[in-house]
């Protein structure tokens, strides 16, 4: 299995941005206009330099925007395919910037998968900058959630969806590699049955919670609560990044009281210095639930989901993290 980053070892993370209340300010990501500017300068610069050009010789090189995605396809593409993670571990699909580097390591990728839907436009502007023409959406046969007239991208937080994201990857690398399908079957019947296991897993660390009811900083795990029986009662932010009106924080400290939930769930990607204050208002504790992995704990897709999965059970059962 061939593994390379979008990304050198020591390139600093985009740090998750704070959120303000009553009256503060959000650094917003930069206007489209700023963005169209940059990736055209990124691709100025790979004709300049010459990066755009790939060897012939090397192994079939594809992509994808973030660690869940990229974890599923490297299992299904085995040793076939070299796999390219464009955004790093850390960071907020929700204020990246594609960055020389990582258009860089785009450069002679036949296909990026994408979750679409608005999760990750800053993809087509790295492709571009690269000479990628092809993105392809790995949401087929997924039934997707709709939120407040739009669809809620994190489809990739169930079991079932992540074998549903293995097929589509496991189609498309067998479009491109048609001498290599066996072996891309024989990656995607294990991964699939690896699957399967840690839905099971997941389901068992679940079962017989004291409460079923859990709070979030932002509507990330509607797909994880559908999928295993869980209630999402609030959530802080309305869109990440976003500034929660008086109004929208007034509503989510009443459900917390009403509904007697005793922690709110952050994320590793997302500021948590406009939460801590409500938080210590209402005698609530702060966990974390990842959304996106590749850090210490969740190395993997499948122990992405076990993370979580433990990390409602302990708040359920008023266990420390």
């Amino acid at each position: 299995m061939r593994v390379s980053l979008a990304f050198p070892a020591s390139a600093a993370v985009d740090r998750p941005v704070s959120a303000a209340i009553c009256g503060g300010r959000v650094k917003r990501p930069s206007p489209s206009g700023r963005r169209a500017a940059r990736a055209a300068a990124l691709g100025t610069l790979l004709l300049v330099t010459g990066f755009g050009a790939w060897p012939a010789s090397t192994p079939l090189r594809v992509a994808a925007t973030i660690f869940p995605i990229y974890d599923v396809v490297r299992h299904v593409a085995g040793s076939a395919a070299e796999v390219v993670l464009v955004l790093p571990p850390g960071a907020s699909p929700h204020t990246f910037e594609p960055t020389p580097a990582a258009v860089r390591a785009l450069a002679g990728a036949e296909v990026v998968f994408v979750v679409g839907h608005g999760f990750d436009d800053w993809a087509a502007r790295a492709a571009l900058g690269a000479g990628v023409s092809r993105l392809v959406p790995v949401d087929s046969a997924i039934a997707l959630r709709h939120v407040d007239g739009r669809i809620d991208p994190h489809y990739w937080l169930s079991a079932l969806n992540g074998k549903a994201i293995a097929k589509t990857a496991a189609a498309e690398l067998e479009r491109l590699l048609p001498n290599a399908r066996g072996e891309i079957e024989h990656s995607l019947e294990a991964y699939l049955a690896r699957l399967d296991e840690v839905d099971a897993e997941v389901r068992r660390i679940l079962v017989d919670l004291p409460t079923r009811r859990i709070a979030t900083v932002h509507d990330a795990f509607g797909y994880f609560a559908d999928a295993y029986g869980l209630e999402v009662v609030a959530t802080f932010e309305p869109y990440p990044g976003s500034e929660p009106s008086v109004r929208f924080l007034v509503d989510f400290q009443k459900t917390i009281r009403a509904c007697d939930v005793r922690v709110v769930f952050t994320e590793p990607q997302l500021a948590t210095g406009a939460l801590r204050p409500i938080a210590e208002d209402l005698g609530v504790k702060l966990a974390v639930l990842d959304p996106l992995g590749g850090l210490p704990g969740r190395e993997g897709y499948a122990e992405l989901l076990l993370f979580d999965a433990r990390a409602v059970a302990r708040a359920s059962r008023g266990e420390t993290q």
